[in-house]
Parts: structure tokens; sequence; C-alpha cells
């Protein structure tokens, strides 16, 4: 795709784009957006009209802008896909070459409606993956809560009370010291959990922690199935659409390597796309890597070749691998729901015979 020269721009211009770039879009908003460019194409209102009234009538500001820069872009004489490769944060490269695509071939509104479903079922199945882990997040949450107002709310009560006996069980000694040494210190408790956490935060960001991230994706031992199936759901589709778009295959194989959120795959999906630039059937180049597509896969992925149906073959493997994520997400829930309640129990029953104990030895005691 020939991209709008940037260097072309004015400083002003370039200082505007720049600041336009950074700015964060909503799926939903970008859903309603593109549905709309559709319905007003449908309506046979040209394109740069088209654009200019979404960019006027989003409810999203930062829409709105993106949308009005893109109008005057297009009415200097970029095509709406060179325009948007201008904001890849906002129009994904699958989008931007579908809108290609469908410029080149004239069925560009019936291409609009294609990527906002693709869009759509991507936005569910995200919110699924997310909902796995949202649930386990807000018990540990909870549970820290708890711990800490243990620590600073009612273990300091009771030590007024235990100051007075005789003799303190040692682990309610060695809670009773470690709470009190938080308290003390809870400055620098806190300025270490924070230092970690934005050590961690920092790291995840430079290429070696985007690397780890994708290695730890598919080698942790609860969730990488998880990750596995969303990420062949999402190939699935992102290749599905683009080739019922009518990019070629290779091409096609090229931009889906470059949507992939794992480097792992990315870099694999890059070796299969030369593989096929080579001559190579799109099956057999899968092949090629069993560790990130099993059997099945290729297999439907064969069969699609042959009998002339890859595309159809493509979304069956989306929608069953997105089955397939619902599932485990809910089963995940499911499995660490109990864990977590056991954690918190345990971590209640800690600290209830922390203050218990010594309460019933000197009970004890006395009744000796």
């Amino acid at each position: 795709m020939k991209k709008t020269n940037i260097d072309t721009l004015d400083e002003q211009r370039l200082k505007e784009l720049k600041k336009l770039q950074r700015l964060h879009v909503s799926t939903s908003n970008l859903l309603i957006a593109i549905k709309s460019l559709a319905a007003l194409l449908k309506a046979s209102i040209p394109l740069s009209d088209t654009v200019k009234t979404i960019s006027e009538q989003s409810s999203d500001p930062n829409l709105n802008k993106i949308f009005k820069y893109i109008s005057e872009e297009i009415e200097k004489g970029s095509t709406m896909a060179e325009a948007m490769t201008l904001f890849p944060k906002v129009f994904p490269g699958t989008l931007s070459s579908v809108v290609e695509a469908g410029e080149k071939g004239g069925s560009l509104e019936d291409n609009l409606l294609f990527i906002a479903e693709s869009i759509k079922k991507e936005w569910e199945l995200s919110k699924k993956m997310k909902g796995a882990i949202i649930y386990p997040t807000i018990i540990m949450s909870l549970t820290m809560v708890e711990f800490i107002g243990m620590i600073f709310i009612i273990l300091p009560k009771m030590e007024s009370l235990f100051s007075s006996f005789p003799n303190i069980p040692p682990l309610t000694m060695f809670i009773m010291n470690t709470a009190l040494a938080i308290r003390t210190n809870w400055i620098t408790v806190l300025a270490i959990i924070l230092s970690i956490v934005i050590a961690i935060s920092i790291f995840l960001k430079t290429k070696t922690g985007y690397m780890f991230k994708g290695w730890l994706a598919l080698n942790f031992p609860i969730l990488k199935k998880l990750f596995t199936s969303n990420i062949l759901s999402s190939f699935s589709r992102t290749l599905s659409v683009l080739l019922a778009s009518g990019i070629p295959i290779s091409k096609a194989l090229q931009i889906t390597s470059t949507t992939m959120s794992n480097f792992i795959y990315a870099k694999t999906l890059n070796l299969v796309y030369e593989s096929v630039q080579d001559g190579k059937d799109l099956s057999l180049s899968l092949a090629e890597y069993p560790k990130y597509f099993n059997k099945s896969f290729v297999k439907m992925i064969d069969v699609g070749e042959v009998s002339g149906t890859l595309e159809e073959n493509l979304m069956y493997l989306h929608e069953y691998y997105s089955d397939e994520v619902t599932e485990m997400s809910n089963n995940i829930v499911t499995f660490v729901e109990p864990l977590l309640l056991i954690l918190v129990g345990a971590i209640i029953g800690v600290l209830g015979v922390t203050i218990l104990m010594p309460i019933y030895q000197l009970m004890g005691s006395i009744n000796g």
C-alpha cells in the first residue's frame, strides 16, 4: 500500500499528526464509526463527504479529530486507506488493508461492514479473556485490603491486650512483630512495592519484556492453552477476512503476521509467509511448526486449499477456537474460585489462630 508521505507534511501539520497519533479511541466507538461509514456509502454519499460527516457527528471527540484529519488528507488526494495508515494505534493493519482492497475493487461499503463484524468478534473475545483474569484479581485485591486492615487496625488493638499476658505463643509473637515492623516502616515497604511494580511495568514495555510476555503466555501451565487458542482464533479470523476482501494469500499472511500480539507467532508467521512466497502451500508451511499449529488445524487448512474453501474453513476455525476460549475462560474462573477461597480462608484462619491462641493459653493457665 502506498502510504501518505509524512516527510512532505509541513511542520505545523506534522505536529498536529503526532498529537493525534497519541489519542486513544475505544473499540465500541470505532465500530460505530465504521458501520456509519458503510451506511453513508451505501446511500451513495461521496467518500469525502462521508468521512467529513463522521468527523462532525461521532460521540468520541478523539475520533472526530482523527476523521477530520483523514478527511483533509482525502481532499488532498490520498485514499482513505493511505490516510488510515497514519494512525496505526486506531486503525489496525487488517482494517486499512481491507479498506484498500475495497477502494480498489469498488466494494468499500461491504468491506467496511465485513471488517466491522470481525473487529466486533475480536473485541468480544478479548473481553472474555479479560473476564477470566478480572475475578481472581478482584478477590486478591480484597484479600490484600483485608490483610492491611488486620495489620493497621485489628492487630494494634490486640497488642495492648497481649502485652499483659505472661506467655505469648511463638506464632503470635512472630506475626505481631512482623506487623509492627510493617507499620513502623510502612513508607519504606510501600516504596519497595511501588519500585517493584514500576520496574516490572517498565521492563514489560521493553523489547525483552515483550518477548518475555510472549514466551510466558505460551508456557504458563494454566493459561497457555487459553492464549494459544486465542491466537489461533485471531489468526484464522484475520486471514479469512483479508482473503475474503480479495487480498492475495502471500500479502494476507504478511499483514496477519504484523497483527499478532505474540512475538513467537509473529516470527513464525513471517517464516510461513516466506515459505508461501517460494510457492509452498499454506498447509505445508504451517505443518513445519507443529508446536504452534496442531495437526487438526493444519488439516482444515489443507482441506480448504484443496476444495477451494480456504476462507470458509478459516472462519470455521475462528469460531471453533473462539468457542474454546469462552469455555476455557469459564473453566478457569470455576477452577480458580475455590482455590482463592481456600487462600482467603487460610489467611483468616492464621490470623484468627494468632489472636485466639494467647487467649486460650491464658484461660488454660487460669483453670490449671
